[in-house]
């Protein structure tokens, strides 16, 4: 009888622990599912940058470059049946336009890069602190696409991502990515930082993005730093004669104002400007080393984008 009683306490302490945990969880969820999310989610972008002209030198001859950058991408977020999980599909297109001018201008290139990518992402929650993780691919075809599409186009571009929203103004997060972001394939941390408090925004996803705003009624103005690039498959279709070049490594870091206004109820127009640093314009030979460096000096840059907001 007494190991009877004891059994019976046991069980019904364990289901009343069971049952404070699932109401714990429950309440944490609710909790998170009561914030207000602290990013936007637009499901189209559209952008356009030109980088003004600058000057390069290479074998001690002087050339002018100047380049121009169109974006496009899509996102479809659905949410699975367990109400918890979040699938992301997308795509995204690149088109790198550089123009070459000046006294080497025979030994240059002049043609249209591209890179399109198919991008797959899923969300999650992990208990009820607060905290998610992603996980993403990003198969990528970067090329001039001169030639049949081949292995030498492909890029596996993958990230891992844990985050966490500690209260109603903070989110941060942690993880690590193999991209192509400063114009080579290579291994980078990753940090994220949102912080949102009275009409102030701050916004870090390092090392891609950093940006300050202030909130108006419609619009918001700040700064930002960006970094982007790619590594695009090159064809040498004797365009430049005694030279190795195999791939072109594209990289720049952008800094200067940003604004931003809302046109109508779900599309903003996106517009910034100012100087463009570090600019990698590099072919590379089939070793991976420089074959052909045609990185410009910095120069000014102007980028209108729309955002269309789900």
């Amino acid at each position: 009888m007494k190991k009877i009683l004891i059994v019976t306490f046991l069980l019904a302490y364990g289901v009343t622990s069971v049952i404070a945990q699932e109401k714990d969880q429950e309440k944490g969820q609710e909790q998170q599912k009561r914030l207000k999310p602290l990013e936007e989610f637009s499901f189209a972008n559209v952008s356009y940058t030109n980088y003004g002209e600058s000057e390069f030198v290479k074998n001690n001859q002087t050339g002018k470059i100047s380049f121009s950058e169109v974006k496009i991408s899509l996102s479809f977020p659905k949410l699975l049946k367990n109400k918890k999980t979040v699938l992301i599909n997308g795509v995204e297109f690149t088109n790198l336009k550089p123009t070459f001018s000046g006294d080497i201008n025979a030994s240059s290139v002049s043609r249209d890069f591209y890179s399109i990518a198919y991008n797959l992402a899923m969300v999650n929650p992990l208990g009820t602190k607060g905290w998610s993780y992603t996980l993403g691919v990003k198969p990528t075809l970067a090329s001039d696409f001169e030639e049949k599409v081949s292995s030498e186009d492909f890029i596996l571009q993958v990230l891992g991502m844990f985050s966490k929203r500690a209260n109603e103004n903070f989110k941060y997060g942690f993880g690590i990515s193999y991209n192509t972001r400063f114009g080579k394939k290579q291994v980078m941390p990753l940090l994220q930082l949102v912080y949102k408090k009275n009409k102030w925004e701050t916004y870090a996803y390092l090392p891609a993005y950093v940006g300050q705003f202030y909130h108006f009624k419609t619009s918001k103005l700040g700064f930002s730093v960006s970094v982007n690039g790619n590594n695009y498959n090159f064809a040498n279709t004797a365009v430049i004669t005694g030279l190795d070049l195999d791939k072109l490594m594209y990289s720049r870091i952008n800094i200067g104002p940003e604004y931003e206004i809302k046109l109508m109820k779900k599309i903003k127009l996106n517009l910034s400007g100012g100087i463009a640093v570090a600019n990698k314009l590099d072919w590379l030979n089939g070793d991976g080393n420089s074959e052909l460096d045609l990185s410009p000096e910095n120069k000014a840059f102007f980028k209108i984008g729309l955002k269309f907001l789900k």
